[in-house]
Formats: structure tokens, sequence, C-alpha cells
């Protein structure tokens, strides 16, 4: 019989992200809901036959600010809250705020890239994202 043991940190928070992001239907909510609370008014959504290979969100939204670039698929960061007493006042302001989603598809991803640009940038970014949500190049 095999003796209890304690789960390595990286098994842990790949099934935690399980939970987040079950099937590319969720994959594709979370990333329209990010959209929208990034106030786009324009989203098309790309996804492969086999709804693995690629799931390609674009929209018109603002962007991430530089800054804010190193963080966005961080596990537990958001731009939507500070503390959780703001949670009695962001109802109906934001479709997410757990700063779960991005991070969950990075941990989940062989693959992950985020192409972003915010208004005064000439070009866009291209983002690669490492499976721990740390920005490859």
């Amino acid at each position: 019989m095999a003796s209890i043991l304690e789960l390595p940190p990286t098994t842990i928070r790949r099934l935690g992200s399980s939970q987040a992001l079950t099937d590319a239907s969720s994959v594709v909510k979370e990333l329209v809901e990010n959209a929208l609370d990034a106030r786009a008014s324009n989203i098309s959504v790309e996804i492969s036959v086999n709804t693995l290979d690629v799931v390609h969100v674009r929209d018109n939204g603002h962007g991430i600010i530089p800054e804010d670039r190193v963080l966005a698929c961080k596990r537990f960061c958001t731009s939507k809250i500070k503390e959780f007493l703001e949670l009695d006042t962001i109802g109906g302001s934001s479709l997410g705020f757990r700063g779960e989603a991005l991070a969950s598809l990075a941990d989940m991803s062989a693959s992950l890239t985020i192409t972003t640009r915010v208004e005064g940038e000439a070009v866009a970014v291209n983002l690669n994202i490492d499976q721990d949500g740390s920005i490859k190049r």
C-alpha cells in the first residue's frame, strides 16, 4: 500500500488550473470576459477544429500597460480589486476579478502568446508566457 505524500507544487497548481478552465468553451468564455472588461467593442474568436491547437481571441480593448505585463498571467494578480472588501462594490462593473483565468491558461498551455498594445504605442508587443505565468521573451 502506498504512503500518503504531499503533492509537488507544480501538480497542485495544475490541478487548480483544471478547475478554473475545464474545456475550450471555458477558455473562450474567460478571454471574451477579459476583452469586455477591457472595454472592447469588437471581439473575434478563432478555434481550431480539434479545439485544442488554437484558441485565438482578438479584441480592440484598452490593452495591458507595459508595467502590468509582467503580472498579467501570474496567479492571484488582478487589476480589478485591491482587497477583499471591494467585492461589495464591484458588482456589475467587472466579469471577473480573481486573477485565475490567464494564470490557469498559461499553466495548461504548451504555448501561450498575448499580443497587446495600448494607446500611444506604435506597435503591439508579443508576450510569450511560460507555464508559471512568467514572460519568456
